[in-house]
Order: C-alpha cells, then sequence, then structure tokens
C-alpha cells in the first residue's frame, strides 16, 4: 500500500468512437451499445490529487467552477469506491480541464477512471478485483471501463463488455476537431429513441469504410473499418454546421470522418499528412481547436 499522505499529478486522455451503433433501450433507461473506443493522449485532462488520511473528506476545485459539484463523476467516483470498499482516504482534487465537455471524448468518464485506478492501487486488502473495479466503473458512467484499459477495445452492453482489440493505422494520420457546441448526451439518446418511434426526415447517416494494416478485430483479422455513429442521424439535424465540418474534412482530403460520441466532436482519417495538416490549419483558421495524432 503506498503511503496515504501524499500529491500526485495525473493526465488523462480521451477517446473517440470510430464506430457506435444504439442497439436497444433497457428499461432502467440506459442504452445498449455496439462501439469501438480508440483511445487519444490530446486533449487531456489534468488532475492533482492530494490524499490525506481516512476521514478526511473530498473536495474538488477547478478551472471551470460549474465543475466543482457533487455530481462530478470524479465525485462519484470517490463516492462510489467508499461505499464499496469501506476505503475513504482524504482527497483533495484539482482539476485543469481541458478536454472539452459536451464533445463526445469522455472526459469527465477518463477523470473518473483515473481515481478508481488510484483509489485501488492504495486500497490494499479492501482493494477489488479486476471485475469489480469494472462493474463499479460502469455504475458511474458507461464509457468508465474502457478508461481502466489501455488500448482500443469493442464495448457492448452499456459500454461495460470490453473486448481488447489491435487497430493498426499506421500510415493514416487522424484529425480531431472539437467545436465550440456543446452537444448532450441525454437529448441525444432521448432524440435517438424518438426517431425510432417516429421517423422524420432528417440527414441520413453516412458509412464509411477504411481500408487499413491487418486488424484483429473481435477474434478475425480484417483489413478494413467501418465508421459509424447512430448518433449523426439525430444530431446533425439540429447542429447542422456539425454536418458542415464533417463534409469539409472530407473536401480536404479525410479518406472517412464521423461523429464522436454523441458529439461535437468529429474525427477524419487522412492518408495523406500533408493534407491532415492543411485540414488542421483551416479548422484553426476558424477557431476550432483541431488535434492531430500520427497514427
Amino acid at each position: 500500500m503506498r503511503n496515504q499522505t501524499d500529491t500526485i499529478t495525473l493526465r488523462t486522455g480521451c477517446k473517440v468512437n470510430l464506430y457506435l451503433e444504439i442497439t436497444g433501450r433497457l428499461n432502467n433507461g440506459y442504452h445498449t451499445l455496439g462501439t469501438l473506443f480508440y483511445p487519444l493522449p490530446e486533449p487531456h485532462d489534468t488532475l492533482t490529487l492530494a490524499f490525506g488520511p481516512e476521514g478526511g473528506g473530498f473536495s474538488l476545485s477547478a478551472n471551470d467552477p460549474q465543475l466543482e459539484s457533487d455530481s462530478n463523476t470524479i465525485a462519484k467516483a470517490w463516492r462510489a469506491f467508499a461505499q464499496s470498499t469501506g476505503f475513504a482516504p482524504a482527497l483533495a482534487v484539482t482539476l485543469d480541464k481541458g478536454i472539452p465537455m459536451g464533445a463526445g471524448l469522455g472526459g469527465g468518464s477518463a477523470d473518473a477512471a483515473v481515481i478508481l485506478r488510484e483509489l485501488n492501487a492504495r486500497a490494499g486488502e479492501q482493494a477489488l478485483s479486476a471485475d469489480e473495479l469494472n462493474q463499479l466503473a460502469a455504475s458511474i458512467g458507461a464509457d468508465v471501463p474502457f478508461f481502466l484499459l489501455d488500448g482500443p477495445a469493442w464495448a457492448e452492453g452499456i459500454g461495460e463488455r470490453l473486448h481488447p482489440v489491435q487497430i493498426d493505422l499506421r500510415g493514416l494520420t487522424l484529425v480531431l476537431i472539437c467545436p465550440s457546441e456543446h452537444v448532450s448526451s441525454a437529448w441525444a439518446y432521448r432524440a435517438w429513441d424518438e426517431s425510432q418511434t417516429k421517423r422524420s426526415p432528417g440527414v441520413e447517416n453516412t458509412h464509411g469504410f477504411l481500408t487499413c494494416a491487418q486488424t484483429e478485430f473481435k477474434n478475425s483479422p480484417r483489413s478494413r473499418i467501418l465508421l459509424y455513429n447512430s448518433f449523426e442521424d439525430v444530431v446533425f439535424p439540429f447542429h447542422c454546421n456539425l454536418l458542415q465540418f464533417k463534409e469539409k474534412l472530407l473536401i480536404l482530403g479525410a479518406s472517412a470522418a464521423v461523429l464522436s460520441g454523441s458529439g461535437a466532436s468529429i474525427l477524419g482519417l487522412f492518408r495523406d499528412s500533408g493534407l491532415a495538416e492543411r485540414a488542421r490549419v483551416e479548422f484553426e483558421k476558424q477557431g476550432i481547436p483541431t488535434h492531430l495524432h500520427c497514427c
């Protein structure tokens, strides 16, 4: 067990969804998915964790005051771990938020996973098994279990049934744009539910196939992956500029592009790194934060 009184600083990356299909809705309100998570180091959050002895309570400060609430996933993770294990060291968290909210990048889930992992590493005999920690993570948020892993994964259920996969994107450059729009996941799921009972004219979701190096996906090797997102059908009609951004990525040379999560971030995969850099420059000229990742 580590020293219980110390301070550490950790960085949390984010995720994008190369594929996301909503497969159903459960009675408890959660939705079932089939989704392909892919981790990215940028944008990132920075968390400074100051641990103290048990019984000292929890506090959270952030560079954005609206994040300083009991509903923050960081606070939820601390409470959930304490209730599940009885291990509740004092913890003061300082959050420097760099992953935009409402962007479909899982920033809150990534933060919660960091807290759970660090608490579990300190819990000694009260520590949870990998399966128990995964179940606890899923109770906090559907994306949280993914961030306990290190690498791409196919997820089913509400996101808790994870299967690590190998995706070889060598030779490709990923351009991630983060528009300022905030798309609420709760709203997006409600809109999707309504679209299933009453189909209304909207934007047709386009499938983007991408040929890549050999990929081990769900126990079978393949050389093509499918970029797809069920949310595009309901998000794009209400956020038309997001559709325009996706189209612009394709016009600028992306081989495929797709919304991540419920949005508003969008990723494009480029075969030509020069075109990818040009796209980054074009979007940043519009004031849109853009991140370039050489795969």
